[in-house]
């Protein structure tokens, strides 16, 4: 599992509590460049030595079309969440840019736009807690910097063949319908899956997404 632009994978741990297989959470480095081809040369040293299903959370999406440039040996379908390949709402990057993120994300009336841009307007106290305190922990530049690799990133020129599922989030503010079907142009053997909620639909929506990771892993189909 790849988390997204935060990059701790703690964000995950509700999703794995439903989750029933297997697991390894490659976190992503705290320092240095954070560009989509640097990322996936640190990763691919972690990647297990037997076959398995990487997922691919948000920003992490970018990820994979630079690690099958590496020719991962084992990995054998790509689970994609509320992924991206080319910049998404590239306004609302520049300007996030340009802002202090850490003090904005405990900031009064804050709570308001993450459920509106992320968690949606059911999620828990608790849940949006654990998000600013995760904010907290990343350096803001390290911050920036993914942001700065989203604002650039464009849609890679090169095809793949990897079995691969795409789940969409139907209410996502930040990933529009035609940015999720944009992957297909990258991945040629994929499906679609829908599931209701918000762009962090793997914290807002655990119990449904495992369930779902779990019986297409368990069917084969991928």
């Amino acid at each position: 599992m790849l988390p997204g632009a935060d990059g701790t994978g703690e964000l995950f741990t509700e999703f794995l509590s439903y989750y029933d297989g297997d697991h390894l959470v490659i976190t992503l480095p705290k320092s240095g460049p954070q560009d989509h081809a640097t990322l996936a040369n640190v990763i691919n040293k972690q990647l297990p030595t037997e076959n398995y299903v990487l997922l691919a959370e948000s920003f992490a999406g970018g990820i994979v079309p630079e690690l099958l440039k590496l020719n991962p040996t084992h990995m054998k379908g790509v689970i994609f969440i509320a992924s991206f390949l080319s910049s998404p709402r590239k306004f609302l990057i520049k300007l996030a840019k340009l802002l202090p993120i850490k003090a904005l994300a405990s900031a009064p009336l804050s709570v308001i736009a993450h459920k509106l841009l992320f968690f949606g307007h059911g999620s828990s106290k608790e849940l949006l807690s654990k998000f600013v305190k995760v904010i907290h922990s990343i350096s803001e530049q390290v911050l920036k910097n993914r942001l700065e690799v989203m604002s650039k990133q464009r849609l890679p020129e090169i095809t793949f063949d990897i079995p691969s599922i795409y789940i969409r989030a139907l209410s996502d503010r930040l990933i529009s319908p035609m940015k999720s079907h944009e992957v297909s142009n990258v991945f040629n053997n994929i499906e679609f899956l829908e599931i209701e909620g918000p762009h962090f639909i793997l914290q807002a929506k655990p119990r449904e997404v495992a369930l779902l990771v779990n019986k297409l892993i368990q069917s084969g189909k991928i």
